[in-house]
């Protein structure tokens, strides 16, 4: 039995950038069980496929292979399940599409989609996408494995836990499949089923910034904490659950021996939750003496780091620190985005980063029902604060009422939302245009965006000023990273 695993184009709006040679991670993780099962696996990596933009409706612009190619793709595999990743709301359009061209060029095979958007709405979106046999709720690894059993007679649909599908014109949404408990026991992504070169050497500008011959990593799932915005506890839980420090050691290693990485980045939701597991992976880091770079472009709490733990991070060969700040003003952060972290904390990491030279950037979210504009401004004032005092890298959005959140249901409720938000529609044209999708008596989308674009002027033009300062320090990005600076160049003109 053959099973065909694809990763759909994805869509992107100006002024956003693409993530560059970005593995996808949970379609390998599914690859492997599935070999471990016994069962012949490719992944069709169609958003890697052809990595150059391709026009859309003008305001848009979508990159990938065509879908007529991936219907070619299909035919010619000739698979008996093709799996679909939906890793983003906002691209389910893709998945859906995909599994449109599945059926015309292999109508027998069966279609899966999984992903956290597909976990939050499985008879609804079963409903929509007619073409869609199945629907992977939470984790996929096993569901997709004993999907597999199934069409060979070896289970019954109706045993699978964490999954929808249909029988006949009814459509059955099983119990939910416990969470992995145990992260060690799942096998390494199947790296070998993807070109490894393809995503290791990627380095056209606009794409990943740092260095080549860097891969993402996950080393944990779940998420404790109540932030108001984030769907990540909705579709993986809220027990924090981890791989080991020494099963992480080991996989940093085994990438680095056989495909020379040297750089990492955790895409962790909570990284340094368990400060003893995430301090014996610094330790270990060094102690095995593991020649690489890593960073945390997923953020993390900056509450958690101290001077300590921060040096340690730097000899263990962490490059940059992304934290997740989201408001500077407290009042907001404790009463409207339950965030539970104190700004004197973030003030302090900053502080301590620059003391050792770590590179430190953090995100910044404005336009929450219950801000003002004078509330917005005061995130924005401490964000160029902590910029002109520390160069901590300001990252700046407007809330997003993500379908299924706190903040959703709350837009919802009291009519801030200026367009529909059903589970599959997105309002995309809006952000296109750089607006939010939230208005309140406090503020609208415009002025949230008048907002944001003064604040990013007066980034630049302090990050003009901290580069005249300390030009040894612009030196040296020039020559190790020159993208950087035609891109930073383009941005301050543009």
């Amino acid at each position: 039995m053959k099973v065909l695993l694809i990763n759909p184009p994805q869509t992107f709006f100006p002024g956003s950038d693409p993530p560059a040679g970005n593995l996808p991670l949970g379609l390998m993780y599914i690859a492997a069980m599935l070999q471990n099962g016994g069962y012949i696996v490719e992944i069709l990596d169609a958003f890697m496929a052809d990595a150059d933009f391709k026009e859309g409706n003008g305001e848009t612009k979508t990159v990938g292979l065509p879908f007529k190619q991936i219907g070619k793709e299909i035919r010619v595999r000739k698979p008996d399940i093709v799996g679909i990743a939906g890793p983003f709301t906002s691209q389910i359009g893709h998945a859906i599409q995909t599994s449109k061209v599945a059926k015309e060029a292999c109508p027998d095979c069966l279609t899966v989609v999984g992903g956290p958007h597909v976990s939050l709405v499985p008879s609804e979106f079963l409903e929509e996408a007619i073409t869609v046999d199945i629907a992977v709720v939470g984790e996929g690894e096993n569901a997709m494995l004993e999907i597999a059993q199934s069409l060979e007679g070896k289970k019954a649909l109706s045993e699978i836990q964490g999954i929808a599908y249909r029988n006949g014109d009814t459509i059955i949404v099983n119990p939910r499949r416990r969470f992995l408990d145990n992260l060690d026991n799942l096998p390494y992504p199947a790296y070998d089923l993807v070109d490894m070169e393809r995503y290791l050497s990627t380095s056209k500008e606009g794409y990943r910034s740092f260095q080549d011959r860097a891969v993402s990593m996950v080393t944990s799932r779940g998420c404790p904490f109540n932030c108001c915005f984030c769907s990540v506890n909705l579709h993986m839980g809220k027990v924090f659950r981890a791989h080991s420090s020494s099963y992480v050691l080991d996989h940093i290693e085994y990438v680095v021996d056989r495909y020379g990485v040297a750089n990492v980045f955790f895409e962790d939701d909570n990284l340094t939750f368990d400060l003893e597991r995430f301090g014996a992976i610094c330790e270990g880091i060094i102690e095995r003496g593991i020649k690489i770079g890593w960073e945390t472009p997923n953020g993390v709490r900056a509450d958690r780091l101290n001077m300590g733990l921060l040096r340690k991070m730097k000899r263990s060969g962490c490059r940059s620190v992304f934290v997740g700040v989201e408001s500077g003003d407290q009042q907001i952060l404790d009463k409207v985005v339950c965030k539970s972290l104190d700004l004197n904390k973030v003030v302090e990491f900053a502080k301590n980063s620059q003391e050792i030279g770590l590179k430190t950037g953090a995100f910044y979210i404005i336009g929450f029902p219950g801000e003002t504009k004078q509330s917005m401004q005061r995130t924005v004032d401490f964000a160029l604060d902590l910029k002109r005092k520390y160069d901590v890298g300001m990252h700046l959005f407007a809330a997003t009422p993500n379908y299924g959140t706190k903040l959703y249901w709350e837009c919802r409720d009291k009519g801030y939302l200026v367009e529909d938000l059903s589970w599959n529609s997105f309002a995309q044209a809006r952000q296109a245009k750089g607006l939010s999708m939230i208005t309140t008596n406090e503020f609208t989308p415009v002025e949230v965006k008048e907002i944001a674009a003064k604040a990013l002027a007066d980034y630049k033009r302090i990050h003009l000023v901290n580069l005249v300062k300390h030009p040894r320090k612009a030196l040296q990005i020039a020559f190790d990273q020159p993208q950087l600076i035609v891109r930073y160049l383009k941005n301050l003109f543009s």
